[in-house]
């Protein structure tokens, strides 16, 4: 059997002409929309009529310019040719063919002409990305030696059929315990729904990206944790369904109680988002989605207020990527909807930043991409600009997060006028809003004098926001021409101090180490100061008593002075008997001091430590450093040579076109 294989019947109408009948997703009498088949025996050079005729979306993006894929075998033997678009006088409309609910079936139509006899030729409505293909990926990945200091992967769980389901952890393994620790999360979750297969190549870039050779995406595993799930159903993706699992079900309609044992893959994965919760903080969530009747990629986000907060990320990606558009992007909840992933992470797990990415099936309206289909390459590069955007999102250095703010401000006062277009719709109320939009009734963001209005008022709050940025640099060149006369001068070099030519990688490298370097320092503070206070068996005496924070900030857990009932003897035994357990090893303490003095700057710099720090954190340093070596982002941040490179597209190999 063909995996991912959904054709039920084929009736001959004339010599060359087939109507083909798809198959229901299992347990369902609907969501017919996915189809791969073959075809043989044909003839070199004729036409052939090809008429899908159970198609339930009332609107469809081959009515925009979409075509199908075709995969000859003879062409990849002989040419190394893989999946190409293909086929004429293609048409999406509605027949008299009545389901039972009263409303009719859709058919597909379209022409081929093939190039030999005898060939063995594939159609398929978007790449195929098989439970077969994922599992060869994942053991290529798991075949380089050096990718167990990078990737886990372990069985989630089983499905209802007895697959696998993999959970891919993606981080830094051999980093210092406390700073695995500290880190924060970052959670991933794709292909809930069996059919939309872009969902896995987007999914395939940010898996290459994230375990690749790049700074960046060194950056992202010293400072972050990735829980991935890249196939939430495995099931439908075996058998070919559209939108359900073997139950018959909508895995993301489930997701506010699903079932231990009819819903399994949505269970386990909400339950390991609570206890990665309970371990450390999640700041990002994305479900990744392909959909079938708009072009671009853009996110479905979630704001019941008046805030752009959690706008921020889908604004930064849509600095970084062509085929990513804001106007498209909706961040209203609906009722249908409150069942969702990305709703039930934000009302229920707390998750801020909890998106839904939805990937066109078709290609882009807008920009260099315009009128082109995507590619392979071009959803593998869409999973690495959401990890470009990540490291933009949580950069030290947020003057672009302000950019973003200030312009979404203007440009979006309230959430625009994009409707969140289910691709589970099967009426007609997403084509009336469609026609509605295409000619302008209402003034809706689809009419072109206001998308020329919108483009103007963009221009006008990027130029503004780019001069306010301009001021900032000027500022901030003034300093670091100063801090070069006072080097010159032989003053101490300050860390945040990089030559304006250094470039983006250099620049963002050194913030990152900067920030790094704070947390460190807190930790290594907090760890001195719990030890003095258990010296001295005064461990809950300290609730009530002053914060230290050498980078500036509030205090947390573990992190305050000794007072409220212990005296300052009391302390100085403690730190003498500290000194003298340690005193073999005090030699370091002019290293802990020296990081100390760098690590102070101005009030804005990430890696300033404060006139806040003491003699007492410097020892409680250098105690610290001596016993597990040197400081961790030392090590993180080793010569690259030329290993700044993104990893190389593997899109070729694939047979992308």
């Amino acid at each position: 059997r063909l995996e991912t294989g959904i054709l039920g019947r084929a009736v001959k109408v004339y010599d060359f002409e087939y109507d083909l009948i798809l198959n229901p997703d299992y347990n369902t009498k609907s969501h017919t929309q996915w189809y791969l088949f073959r075809v043989g025996n044909m003839r070199k050079g004729q036409s052939y009529r090809f008429n899908l005729l159970n198609m339930v979306k009332p609107t469809s993006v081959y009515n925009d310019g979409m075509r199908p894929l075709q995969y000859s075998t003879i062409n990849a033997t002989a040419n190394g040719v893989g999946w190409t678009r293909c086929g004429d006088k293609i048409a999406y409309y509605q027949n008299g063919i009545r389901k039972k609910g009263g409303t009719n079936y859709y058919t597909l139509t379209f022409v081929v002409t093939f190039e030999h006899d005898c060939d063995l030729v594939y159609f398929s409505h978007c790449y195929p990305y098989t439970y077969t293909d994922l599992q060869n990926d994942l053991r290529e990945l798991e075949k380089d030696p050096n990718m167990s200091r990078r990737l886990r992967r372990r069985k989630l769980c089983e499905t209802l059929a007895g697959n696998a389901c993999d959970l891919i952890t993606i981080t830094s393994f051999c980093s210092d315990p406390a700073a695995l620790r500290a880190r924060r999360a970052v959670v991933i979750t794709a292909r809930v729904h069996p059919g939309e297969s872009n969902a896995s190549w987007v999914m395939k870039g940010m898996l290459d990206y994230l375990t690749g050779p790049s700074l960046d995406a060194r950056i992202l595993r010293d400072n972050f944790v990735f829980k991935i799930v890249p196939m939430l159903n495995p099931d439908g993706v075996i058998v070919g369904n559209y939108r359900c699992s073997l139950a018959g079900q909508d895995l993301n309609r489930l997701w506010d109680d699903p079932s231990r044992k009819m819903h399994p893959t949505i269970f386990f994965t909400k339950s390991m988002m609570r206890h990665l919760m309970n371990d450390r903080d999640v700041i990002l969530y994305i479900d990744i989605h392909g959909h079938s009747r708009k072009k671009n990629v853009f996110m479905y986000g979630n704001s019941e207020g008046s805030s752009s907060k959690e706008k921020i990320f889908p604004g930064l990606l849509c600095r970084s990527s062509d085929c990513f558009c804001f106007d498209d992007c909706c961040f209203k909840i609906q009722k249908c909807k409150e069942s969702t992933a990305r709703v039930v992470a934000y009302r229920e797990l707390s998750i801020a930043n909890a998106f839904t990415l939805e990937a066109s099936f078709c290609g882009a309206d807008f920009g260099p991409l315009a009128d082109y289909h995507f590619t392979i390459r071009h959803l593998e590069e869409m999973g690495y600009m959401i990890c470009d955007a990540i490291l933009d999102f949580c950069d030290p250095d947020q003057t672009k997060v302000l950019q973003v703010m200030r312009e979404l401000q203007l440009l979006y006062p309230d959430d625009g006028a994009s409707d969140d277009v289910s691709d589970s719709e099967d009426d007609g109320a997403a084509a009336a809003r469609a026609r509605r939009r295409k000619s302008g009734v209402g003034g809706g963001s689809g009419s072109k004098k206001a998308k020329r209005e919108k483009a103007t008022s963009k221009k006008k709050a990027t130029h503004a926001s780019e001069k306010a940025v301009e001021g900032r640099s000027a500022t901030a060149e003034g300093q670091a021409t100063e801090a070069a006369s006072a080097r010159e001068g032989g003053g101490p070099r300050a860390r945040g101090d990089v030559p304006r030519s250094a470039g983006r990688q250099s620049t963002r490298e050194t913030r990152w180490r900067d920030a790094e370097d704070v947390q460190a320092l807190r930790r290594v503070v907090g760890a001195a100061q719990e030890e003095a206070e258990r010296w001295n068996g005064v461990g809950g005496a300290s609730s009530s008593s002053a914060a230290v924070d050498p980078g500036g900030a509030s205090a947390g857990p573990g992190r305050e002075r000794e007072a409220g009932g212990v005296s300052s003897a009391q302390v100085r035994r403690a730190r003498k008997k500290k000194r003298s357990t340690n005193g073999s090893k005090a030699v370091a303490r002019g290293d802990a001091e020296t990081a100390l003095q760098d690590g102070q700057g101005g009030e804005g710099d990430p890696g300033a430590g404060g006139g806040a720090s003491s003699s007492a954190a410097a020892a409680a340093a250098s105690s610290t450093r001596s016993q597990s070596g040197d400081l961790r982002l030392a090590k993180v941040f080793p010569p690259l040579g030329n290993n700044n490179a993104r990893p190389r597209r593997s899109a070729e190999a694939r047979g992308a076109t």
